[in-house]
């Protein structure tokens, strides 16, 4: 009776339940998905946790809190009313650190959200059909391989600026360019998961009983990469932080959004008389960086079907 209570217990632990197994053991991984989750508690409640509207000039603005009664102080050190200090616009870098969070997660998950559709469906139609459709599909792949990704995005978004007066929607402009031109490296890696996966006695089994090639492709090569893919995607949206934080701090990204790497340039215009202006944004850049990274090891260790408990 004790067998079989226990081999009843064991037997409905589903496959998900013995990965949250092995991530719970795993401190680094937990430790990114802390992080990970703090910064997207402030990305959605920005407005209950900034004590000031976005861009606004604290003693001039009338709509900041208290403005009646708060000198202009523009690069004022940290205090207890302005903990992360003032910036030279007289913006509380607090708040706005506080709101670049929302814009880092939006490009973060949007781009990578574009990149992983498009590396999934060119790797996998690839990787499993071979031949021609693989040949025709991996020169596309190269070509936007070589291409100048960064001067690629800088003059779009020129561009854009010029003929958009307003900025409007410049954050995602942004974001699409961003998830449209970084797929390729991410599609060869799967397609190379793929290639073994198909090998597999399993998807021979199925295309005897006559499965269709969809059904093969998303039931059962696309689980059995999906580690990989959980992987490139953390990475791909670490990467797509970085990506606008350097746009914006170089002057390329939206004026209209606060973000992490428009504050950094305007510490980088007063590093010595303000070091709080960027120091405090680069770091919250740092972490969140850092929490995707170590959530992504944790959750490849985990889901990876080929690891045993």
């Amino acid at each position: 009776m004790v067998y079989s209570a226990v081999s009843k217990r064991g037997s409905g632990v589903s496959q998900w339940g013995l990965a949250w197994r092995r991530f719970k053991r795993n401190k680094a991984a937990f430790a990114g998905l802390v992080i990970v989750g703090f910064m997207g508690f402030i990305a959605v409640f920005d407005r209950l946790v900034a004590p000031y509207p976005p861009n606004c000039i604290i003693g001039l603005d009338i709509a900041c809190p208290g403005s009646g009664f708060t000198a202009y102080r523009p690069n004022a050190p940290p205090s207890l009313a302005n903990p992360f200090g003032e910036d030279k616009n007289g913006y509380d870098v607090f708040s706005q650190v506080i709101y670049g969070a929302r814009a880092a997660f939006l490009v973060g998950f949007g781009a990578s959200a574009i990149s992983m559709v498009i590396s999934i469906v060119i790797a996998l139609v690839a990787g499993y059909y071979g031949g021609v459709i693989d040949n025709v599909l991996m020169r596309f792949t190269e070509i936007f391989l070589v291409l100048p990704f960064l001067l690629i995005l800088f003059v779009f978004l020129r561009v854009f600026f010029v003929f958009n007066t307003t900025a409007t929607g410049g954050l995602l402009i942004v974001i699409f360019i961003i998830g449209i031109l970084s797929w390729p490296g991410n599609a060869r890696i799967i397609r190379s998961e793929t290639l073994q996966v198909k090998e597999f006695e399993f998807v021979a089994a199925s295309r005897q009983i006559g499965a269709s090639g969809r059904r093969i492709l998303f039931r059962h090569i696309l689980p059995n990469v999906l580690h990989t893919v959980i992987v490139l995607t953390t990475l791909q949206i670490a990467g797509s932080v970085l990506v606008e934080a350097g746009v914006s701090f170089l002057g390329f990204g939206d004026p209209n959004t606060p973000t992490w790497g428009r504050e950094i340039a305007l510490g980088a215009q007063a590093v010595n008389e303000a070091w709080w202006v960027g120091a405090f944004p680069g770091i919250f850049l740092t972490m969140l960086v850092m929490g995707f990274n170590l959530l992504g090891n944790g959750l490849r260790d985990a889901l990876d079907p080929r690891l045993r408990e």
